[in-house]
């Protein structure tokens, strides 16, 4: 059975990361400790210390759609800064820009990222109710190239962009990172065309990055929800159906293949990061370990950190566990992406 911890607020998490505490916006951008209770906020642009958070910047409207909606952080330092884009999860059919894991104060989290000289876009993009693959990595793509348009406008240096997601928002996030100005997959309406999708960088936490292998392994063995009527059960249940547009019976013949990662590896895929915990029951920590031995297989710049005893989300075998997997894949993601982006202009 799957153990449930409650959302940590991880401050000593921040405070690590050399960032300044940020325990007050919790009152200004509203957090819920359930997904499906998390609140909107109204006001154009707020303070997180010394960095400004424009809220629900619409970023892509595609027609008989609803706006697509992200939160800006800015810090106060000087541009051109390298941008990151971060992805959330929810088995493509649940989430928010503001939540992920167990970070209770995640808006907090992509600030601390933002003190470290950083642009930070969070996203939200068309769930699998919404519209099917490829839609979603579509909207990825919208927002990296929202944000070059928008690149002297928030201090944006265009030529060091990362994509960085969690679970299903691993998946689009690799699957945007690794298709670049990739014609087959682009839509009949595309926002701001002139410019480039492709990114420098690849950030992805426990992440699906082979559909095929995911499926069978679902398919052999898979846990009963601890409540199998609640939304989440829901979702893990039909969610990446759903997205994929397929159904108990099957799926669209070569959806799978195209949908998947590990089909696009090539030689100049970007720099890639992949942490996964070991205990991971939803996907397990195989699906990045052979990402990443067929990424430098391929010649890609690629590092792997596995986190012991975390299950998804970094779900630990008790509350003290939970932190420290959480505080861990924070700070290796940070300064990987210091290092990678901060030193290295393309």
């Amino acid at each position: 059975m799957r153990r449930t911890v409650k959302p940590l607020i991880l401050t000593a998490a921040l405070a690590s990361a050399s960032a300044p505490c940020v325990a007050a916006v919790r009152q200004e951008i509203p957090i819920a400790e359930n997904v499906a209770a998390v609140k909107s906020t109204h006001q154009p642009s707020i303070r997180i210390g010394t960095t400004t958070v424009y809220t629900d910047l619409t970023y892509s409207t595609v027609p008989g759609f609803r706006p697509l909606l992200l939160d800006l952080y800015v810090p106060a330092s000087k541009g051109p800064r390298p941008l990151v884009i971060f992805v959330h999860g929810g088995s493509w059919t649940m989430g928010s820009k503001r939540l992920t894991g167990h970070y209770a104060d995640f808006p907090g989290v992509l600030a601390s990222l933002a003190n470290r000289g950083f642009t930070v876009a969070s996203i939200d993009y068309r769930l699998s109710s919404e519209a099917k693959f490829p839609a979603a990595v579509q909207d990825v793509k919208a927002a990296i190239r929202y944000m070059r348009a928008n690149a002297s406008r928030y201090g944006i240096d265009r030529n060091r962009v990362a994509v960085w997601g969690a679970s299903a928002g691993a998946h689009l996030a690799a699957m945007a990172a690794l298709t670049g100005d990739e014609p087959s997959l682009e839509p009949e309406y595309r926002d701001n065309s002139e410019l480039s999708d492709r990114v420098q960088a690849l950030v992805g936490w426990y992440g699906p990055y082979d559909m095929a292998t995911m499926f069978k392994q679902a398919a052999s063995a898979s846990p009963a929800p601890a409540n199998p009527g609640s939304p989440e059960a829901a979702a893990e249940a039909m969610g990446p159906l759903n997205f994929f547009g397929c159904t108990m019976q099957g799926c669209p013949p070569g959806i799978i293949e195209k949908a998947s990662p590990v089909t696009w590896i090539d030689k100049n895929d970007p720099p890639t990061l992949l942490v996964h915990g070991t205990s991971d029951t939803t996907v397990p920590p195989d699906q990045s370990i052979n990402f990443y031995n067929r990424l430098k297989a391929a010649g890609v710049k690629a590092d792997l950190q596995l986190i012991d005893w975390a299950d998804h989300s970094w779900t630990g075998p008790d509350a003290e566990e939970t932190a420290t997997a959480s505080r861990k894949a924070i700070e290796t993601t940070f300064d990987w992406l210091e290092k990678t982006m901060l030193k290295k202009k393309n």
